[in-house]
């Protein structure tokens, strides 16, 4: 299993023309790999800023919940486009919230890629 510890926190940038469908997709989705995984407060969602018609938040992911979360979907995970774990997670996030009607787009937040 690969290590996240030194992670702690997963940082997504998150946007959408759709906040509300978008947001409430994608907690539906945390929200079932969270029971899954039998984690605790493993995820948040921030509230959107607004600009242009489009709204942009932060999603935060717990270490351990992405550890669960590889423990799982490691094939597909490893199958996804990256160099890192942490760009071929993201990637595998991404088309999962595509498959359930998700049009969000995530990325790794600036934050993140400073760790």
């Amino acid at each position: 299993m690969i290590d996240l510890a030194v992670i702690g926190t997963f940082i997504i940038d998150f946007q959408t023309i759709d906040f509300e469908h978008d947001a409430n997709m994608t907690v539906d989705l945390l929200s079932g790999w969270q029971s899954t995984t039998k984690a605790n407060n493993a995820f948040a969602l921030d509230s959107p800023v607004q600009s242009a018609g489009w709204s942009f938040a932060k999603m935060f992911l717990a270490g351990q919940f992405v550890e669960k979360l590889y423990a799982l979907y490691s094939q597909e995970i490893n199958a996804s486009r990256g160099k890192k774990f942490e760009d071929k997670f993201i990637a595998w996030l991404q088309k999962e919230m595509k498959n359930i009607g998700c049009s969000a787009q995530i990325k790794m937040a600036p934050e993140m890629k400073s760790i």
